[in-house]
C-alpha cells in the first residue's frame, strides 16, 4: 500500500516524464540527467512493485551521465 501512495504522490508533484531505467526482478540501473532523488526513488519502486518486491537504492552518482543502481528484495 505504501508502494501506491508513494507513486501516487510523486505523479501528483509534477514528475512529467520518467527516468531511463534498465532492470529485471533482481534489480536494475537509472541513468541520471536531470533527474531528482524522488523521481528516481519512484522509478526503482515502481519497477521492483511488479515483482512484489521493495527497492534498496545501493549506488548513486548524481551527475551528468552518472546512474543509479538499486537492488528489488
Amino acid at each position: 500500500m505504501r508502494v501506491i501512495l508513494f507513486m501516487v504522490c510523486a505523479a501528483l508533484t509534477g514528475c512529467t516524464s520518467s527516468p531511463d531505467l534498465h532492470g529485471n526482478d533482481r534489480g536494475g540501473m537509472i541513468e541520471w540527467f536531470g533527474t531528482n532523488e524522488k523521481e528516481v526513488f519512484a522509478a526503482a519502486t515502481g519497477h521492483c512493485a511488479k515483482y512484489k518486491k521493495t527497492a534498496r537504492i545501493t549506488d548513486i552518482q548524481a551527475k551528468a551521465g552518472g546512474h543509479v543502481l538499486f537492488e528489488c528484495s
